[in-house]
């Protein structure tokens, strides 16, 4: 029933190399959005070592902290959507280290290169080893799933590259397909626009408004968090959800302009900020559906 269901959403889709491309991949393929991020992941961790890899799973994942600490061992859910799956790093550390289960995963990526590592290290390390697998190369503003079909989805470190208004039109879609009742966790996905480190950074950047880093785009505050949330209808589907600073500050930025910020790595780490100045001085925030078991 599920491989049904699927075709019915992915039929304008071509299954390549266990990747699913759009049909018009070549339009897809000449954004400078796609072009960036496919440049980004032939260098990016995890991304050197292309043949299968008889290591640890911990060597390309690490230990994701945050959220993640929170998230509760042996869950199981019919359906998996993750935005910005990448090569893999979130679904392999909750397979293996929280033992999520699921009958069907989802990954969306714009760029190719990730989804080509993905592809490999699941077949490697075999991660939801009982689910129908889903990598989807395309924009996550059209996600070529059904109404209310997924149960959980999860985001890592992604919104913070997304300009404003197509991280709305993300969100929008996340509610649509997210089904009533269903669970969310966004974890340290957005920046936080009053933390200092952030603040020096827009400034110099606006001191030269024609080289800007793409990746680097548009910080939010917690209300302006929630206000995207309620405004995408997220909140109406998952009532009860926390919007939270994560627990790693800055006070300066680490590198500009590529080029190291003196003591400023160790000053950031040494920040043990209470009560109010954890918002201030967070560099990010995360959000996620308070009941997450």
């Amino acid at each position: 029933m599920g491989q049904v269901e699927v075709m019915k959403t992915l039929n304008e889709f071509q299954l390549r190399d266990g990747i699913y491309f759009p049909k018009n991949y070549e339009e897809l393929n000449s954004t400078k959005q796609k072009q960036t991020w496919d440049r980004i992941g032939k260098t990016y961790y995890g991304s050197q070592k292309v043949d299968p890899i008889k290591e640890d799973h911990t060597t390309f994942t690490g230990k994701p902290g945050g959220t993640w600490d929170k998230f509760p061992i042996d869950k199981t859910v019919d359906s998996i959507l993750e935005i910005g799956c990448g090569y893999g790093r979130i679904p392999i550390s909750l397979s293996k280290d929280k033992n999520l289960r699921c009958n069907k995963y989802y990954g969306i990526d714009i760029s190719e290169t990730l989804l080509q590592r993905l592809v490999k290290f699941k077949q490697e390390y075999n991660f939801f080893p009982e689910a129908e697998f889903y990598p989807i190369c395309n924009s996550a503003e059209d996600l070529p799933l059904a109404d209310n079909s997924i149960d959980l989805v999860i985001s890592n470190c992604v919104f913070m590259h997304i300009p404003e208004a197509q991280t709305k039109n993300l969100l929008a879609e996340i509610s649509r397909v997210l089904k009533p009742g269903g669970i969310f966790v966004f974890n340290h996905s957005f920046h936080n626009k009053s933390c200092p480190s952030h603040v020096i950074h827009n400034f110099v950047r606006s001191l030269n408004p024609v080289s800007k880093n793409a990746v680097y785009l548009k910080q939010h505050s917690a209300a302006e968090i929630d206000a995207m949330l309620s405004d995408s209808g997220i909140k109406a589907k998952c009532p009860q959800y926390t919007v939270e600073p994560t627990r790693e500050y800055a006070i300066l930025p680490e590198t500009i302009k590529g080029i190291p910020v003196p003591f400023a790595k160790a000053i950031n780490k040494n920040l043990k900020p209470s009560g109010s100045r954890k918002e201030t001085l967070a560099y990010g925030y995360s959000a996620y559906s308070t009941e997450l078991g």
